[in-house]
């Protein structure tokens, strides 16, 4: 019992982590989203101040997601500290990625997307904005409602879905463009980074599952 009742409070305590670090990577997310509108609308003069925003905010997940390894690493009584492991690292992976896309734009700088494209990228961003918010509030209710954080877990999935669509439809554009070729690929490598970003979210969707049917019972 004694062992029990610890596990569980070291458990609580990672998950209180958890959700600080969730809070930053949707900061992270929503700071990237700026940048692409921005970039989008042909608007220049912030990009520099948001990409140093985000890069704060990586810095800042990645400091917090050390903390929770650190935590999960001395909790030995924790009954599903792998499955937290997996939920830090895949957590923060986006918030890399989300860097990751942040440069991407650097090259696209002297190029702006007709309404098409525009439309395209915005309908990615709408459902990674839904799979994140949904992750971040799955975890912020792993220590009240396990049922509502599956609920919101299987969210997460239908955006990750929606993802996958938009991004099939904008590369099948693309290719049928004529654009420049060194334009397209970075236009490829931008969808295709949005696309990792909404993964990662599945992924800590699935731990967030797993952990929260263990709760339940």
């Amino acid at each position: 019992m004694t062992l029990e009742i610890t596990g569980n409070r070291a458990e609580n305590k990672a998950i209180g982590i958890a959700q600080d670090h969730a809070g930053v990577v949707l900061q992270a997310a929503k700071t990237l989203r700026m940048m692409i509108e921005d970039w989008m609308d042909g608007q220049k003069e912030r990009q520099k101040e948001l990409f140093n925003k985000l890069a704060q905010l990586e810095r800042e997940a990645d400091s917090i997601k050390r903390s929770l390894l650190d935590e999960l690493s001395v909790s030995e009584t924790m009954l599903r500290r792998s499955d937290f492991f997996r939920l830090a690292m895949t957590t923060d992976d986006i918030a890399d990625i989300c860097e990751a896309t942040a440069w991407d734009l650097t090259g696209l700088e002297d190029y702006q997307p007709d309404t098409k494209i525009k439309n395209q990228i915005k309908t990615m961003l709408d459902a990674i904005d839904d799979a994140i918010t949904n992750m971040r509030q799955a975890i912020l209710l792993l220590a009240q409602n396990s049922s509502k954080a599956i609920e919101l877990a299987m969210e997460v999935d239908a955006a990750e879905r929606a993802v996958d669509e938009g991004h099939r439809r904008i590369l099948q554009a693309l290719y049928r463009s004529k654009l420049d070729i060194l334009v397209l690929l970075r236009l490829k490598d931008l969808t295709q980074h949005l696309e990792e970003i909404a993964d990662a979210a599945e992924d800590a969707a699935d731990a967030i599952r797993i952990i929260a049917v263990a709760r339940g019972h």
